[in-house]
Parts: structure tokens; C-alpha cells; sequence
């Protein structure tokens, strides 16, 4: 877990980095909820975007769904966005498309006999799915989106974050 976080910092610290050296309205960095089906729960979702063009964007996303069942998802997805409906310049619709790396902890407390334990393990999938962006003014866009990710345990998550434009 303190991984992730770490992971999580340096990532924001690039962004950040990377957004003062290039034209910074092309930029977005968010956070939201998101709720995933077949693992049953609700989570946190950290995003950033990059618009290379109009029609093409470069997204990252972390996904932390909550425990249940002595069971966390760190999901982390690394995804194309191609606007494929621009409504007016205040909303967009777009396609998602991309990698996902799913990673699943079981961590089950010890009972008064000593049985307990953890286990791990990390699954490479796809994503497919769409999106909107809306802006809600000119610092701040919102963004729900809908996807599948394909992996051994498939399952679909939809969620909505605000996102600050740069």
C-alpha cells in the first residue's frame, strides 16, 4: 500500500513538473468516486490527462476500491481517450480505450487459533468504455465515465470525478 502512494506522489510530482515545461491548458488532474460491479464496492479514483490534440488524449488513472470481504482492488489503467462528439466547447463525449493493471490483496486477521494470512495477485487486462467531459467553469471540468476492463475476473466500473484544468 505504501507503495501505491508513493507511486501515486511521484506521479502527481511529474504532472506537475511536466505541465510548467508545455502549454498548461492542454492539462487535467482529478480525483472522484467510482464504483466497481463484481467486486461490489465503492472507491476513490485519481486521474490526470493530457490532450495531444482535439481528437486524442493520454489519461492515467489509480483506483482504490475500499475493502470488502478482507479484500482491496488497487486498479491502475493507463488509457488513449479519442473525442468522438464535441457537443459545444463546454462538453465532449469520447472513447476509452487502454491498459489496465489490476492488483488484489485478501488480508484475513488472525482468529484465536493463529489462522490467518494474506495473499496477492495482479492481472493485466484491457479497458473499453466512454466518457464526458463538461466544464464546469473555466478551472474545474467534470467527468463521469463508464468502462469494462477485460481480465481473468472482468468486471465494469462507473464513476465521476472533477478534475482541474491547468
Amino acid at each position: 500500500m505504501k507503495k501505491s502512494f508513493l507511486l501515486i506522489f511521484a506521479l502527481i510530482l511529474s504532472c506537475n513538473l511536466f505541465a510548467q515545461s508545455f502549454d498548461s491548458s492542454k492539462i487535467r488532474a482529478g480525483a472522484g468516486l467510482v464504483y466497481a460491479t463484481e467486486i461490489g464496492n465503492i472507491g476513490i479514483n485519481l486521474n490526470g490527462v493530457y490532450a495531444f490534440t482535439d481528437q486524442w488524449e493520454g489519461a492515467f488513472g489509480y483506483s482504490h476500491i475500499f475493502e470488502k470481504d478482507y479484500l482491496t482492488f488497487n486498479i491502475f489503467d493507463f488509457d488513449a481517450h479519442y473525442v468522438f462528439h464535441q457537443e459545444d466547447e463546454r462538453m465532449n463525449f469520447y472513447g476509452i480505450g487502454g491498459l489496465n493493471i489490476t492488483s488484489v490483496k485478501l488480508d484475513i486477521p488472525a482468529n484465536p487459533f493463529g489462522i490467518g494470512g494474506s495473499a496477492s495477485d495482479s492481472n493485466v487486462g484491457l479497458n473499453l468504455g466512454v466518457g464526458m467531459n463538461y466544464k464546469l467553469s473555466e478551472q474545474f471540468n467534470l467527468a463521469p465515465e463508464a468502462r469494462f476492463t477485460i481480465t481473468e475476473d472482468t468486471y465494469f466500473r462507473i464513476g465521476a470525478s472533477v478534475q482541474y484544468l491547468f
